[in-house]
């Protein structure tokens, strides 16, 4: 399901709302694991953090692109601030209201962001690709040696 793209003239998104796009946008890429934390009210920075794993340095990159052009067309911006994006292992996108966070692999163990706030809720995401869920090892994806 693709959002449909609001004319910058009438931008008037719902911040639930670009974080579910933003997660959508991350599946089509094959990202896995993504998940949506809630924090209205328990941080000053930001409403929502999107959290999600990439299988390679390129993968990254491709995510943080894709989904930094897809909130351009859909809302009219991009992001605030990026980082990360170049080396590929972990990247950063602030979008303001909704902050992404694409990982390569274990480095997402390793930050272990979802830890900071173990009592906030997380989004029940509709729609959600199973096979793109419950991949906590990457051997799979990794081409053979």
């Amino acid at each position: 399901m693709k959002p449909s793209k609001l004319p910058v003239e009438d931008f008037d998104y719902e911040t639930e709302d670009l974080a579910r796009h933003i997660a959508e946008w991350t599946w089509e890429l094959k990202a896995l694991n993504t998940v949506v934390i809630d924090l209205r009210g328990r941080v000053s920075y930001t409403d929502f953090v999107v959290v999600t794993t990439a299988t390679s340095a390129r993968h990254v990159q491709a995510i943080a692109r894709h989904v930094d052009e897809e909130v351009a067309a859909f809302a009219g911006k991009s992001a605030y601030g990026k980082e990360g994006v170049e080396h590929g292992k972990w990247a950063l996108l602030d979008f303001g209201d909704v902050i992404l966070h694409v990982f390569n692999g274990p480095v997402r163990e390793d930050y272990d962001l979802e830890r900071m706030w173990p009592d906030a809720p997380r989004l029940e995401l509709e729609e959600q690709p199973r096979d793109l869920y419950g991949h906590f090892e990457l051997e799979q994806f990794e081409s053979p040696e």
